[in-house]
């Protein structure tokens, strides 16, 4: 069975990309609703790295599915 994620790219209170992940999003939702929720995050500043940032802006985002294909 494919594996469906969400992967997001957002930008650092340091201008570096920090990429994030999350496993079996609704992918029913548009991608205006996907950015609203991802914008959220970087509203919290609730995570930060060495007092830096994580989540300054969201850049991108897009489904990934993975399909596992067992060879023997």
């Amino acid at each position: 069975m494919p594996e469906t994620k969400l992967i997001a790219r957002f930008k650092t209170e340091a201008d570096k990309t920090h990429t994030w992940s999350y496993n079996e999003p609704d992918t029913t939702k548009t991608p205006a609703e996907v950015k609203a929720s991802l914008e959220e995050l970087t509203a919290l500043n609730l995570f930060k790295k060495d007092g830096i940032r994580q989540f300054f802006s969201v850049e991108s985002a897009e489904f990934v599915t993975t399909k596992e294909t067992q060879l023997f």
